[in-house]
């Protein structure tokens, strides 16, 4: 999370700023606005956790220093930056009588330059929660450890404990994000944790990879299914007549597989994707697809009832125990990001299940996240 301070004079930014830095945070991490007409610039920036402000800022460069104050803070919260913390530093308390209701009824914190030891006090408390305000541009889930275990090869990243979950942090092209395992696999699981950290991260793209049975009639044996649409397999209804099954659906937003079948369309993507991984192959290769999953919370090894399940839907491909999980909390979540669900067919939800393409599938998959994840937010940037 960033620091924006809005202020003018050179030594008063540079004491707050060198603050800052003695504290931990980067520089590439503070922003500075010396007028209005810079605040304006960076308040489109999701990435500002904490607003340091100064009542009185010019209103554009070589202006004078007027009384801005009461303008910032309405444009901060008229501009939904209703999570980010305030903290007004001024070296003019004798005006607090008249602002501190206002300021403080809106979440901001007033401080007398003069008093360093206050202000740097008030700082310090501050950036402690804007350490636990972590924000995402992208989340990656993984529900086994073999799962994730390709991206450490595949990015320069450090592992990160955070509220005893386990994550991968690392960067692609100045975007940040984290691989995040599941505690344990299955359905409830990851609605679960991809629900609280998608609420708590905030980002605008989630994603998962790792491997999954296939359905005969609609993939083969080490092909990447990439998710056009999952639903859940085990809602419905129990009656005497059996079980009637009621899908739950939930589609990859349009715009995004439109995106996703571009990268498809390159017919050298599976040698891009196989490219470094020296494991055990499938027989023969084939193309990723776009296909349809579904999702429940067990392994399921009856024919019978798998048959039934297949049943439901004539063009599901790909069997698993958290697509649908992931995809509907994303959706269900008010940020709303794009979802992303790439797994490799390691078995065809039949007898004959053994472990020698798990690796294959699962380096496979991670390759064609991180693709797809590079080419989001490149266009998301050239869409700007």
């Amino acid at each position: 999370m960033k620091v924006l301070i809005i202020e003018d004079d050179d030594a008063k930014y540079n004491n707050i700023e060198g603050h800052l830095l003695e504290k931990g945070v980067s520089v590439s991490d503070v922003v500075r606005a010396k007028n209005m007409s810079d605040f304006a610039g960076s308040l489109s920036s999701e990435e500002v956790g904490l607003f340091i402000i100064d009542f009185k800022v010019p209103s554009f460069d070589d202006g004078t220093a007027i009384a801005n104050g009461k303008a910032i803070l309405e444009a901060i919260v008229k501009a939904g930056k209703n999570d980010a913390l305030l903290l007004a530093i001024s070296s003019y308390p004798d005006d607090f009588s008249e602002l501190r209701a206002e300021f403080e009824a809106r979440g901001c914190i007033l401080a007398d330059y003069k008093n360093v030891a206050g202000w740097k006090s008030t700082l310090n408390h501050l950036l402690v929660q804007l350490k636990k305000n972590i924000r995402m541009d992208f989340l990656i889930f993984c529900a086994l450890h073999d799962e994730r275990k390709p991206y450490v090869v595949l990015v320069d990243g450090k592992p990160v404990s955070r509220g005893g979950v386990s994550c991968w942090d690392f960067e692609i092209e100045g975007k940040k994000g984290s691989i995040i395992l599941l505690p344990q696999m299955g359905l409830v699981n990851a609605a679960i944790l991809a629900a609280t950290c998608i609420d708590r991260y905030k980002p605008k793209l989630v994603g998962m990879s790792g491997i999954c049975g296939g359905f005969s009639k609609h993939a083969e044996l080490g092909q990447l299914l990439v998710s056009r649409m999952a639903y859940e397999y085990q809602s419905g209804k129990w009656s005497t007549d059996g079980f009637q099954n009621e899908p739950y659906q939930v589609q990859t937003e349009p715009s995004f597989v439109t995106l996703i079948q571009q990268i498809l369309d390159d017919e050298n993507l599976i040698v891009e994707l196989e490219n470094g991984h020296r494991g055990s192959r499938p027989m023969k290769p084939s193309n990723p697809k776009l296909g349809f999953f579904t999702s429940g919370s067990a392994v399921i090894a009856d024919k019978t009832y798998l048959d039934q399940i297949e049943k439901t839907h004539r063009k599901v491909s790909g069997l698993d125990m958290e697509v649908f999980a992931v995809q509907r909390a994303a959706e269900l979540s008010v940020s709303k990001p794009v979802c992303l669900c790439a797994k490799t067919v390691v078995d065809l939800c039949d007898d004959d299940k053994n472990d020698d393409i798990h690796d294959y599938g699962s380096y496979v998959s991670a390759k064609f996240l991180l693709k797809a994840i590079q080419s989001y937010f490149k266009s998301e940037h050239e869409a700007c």
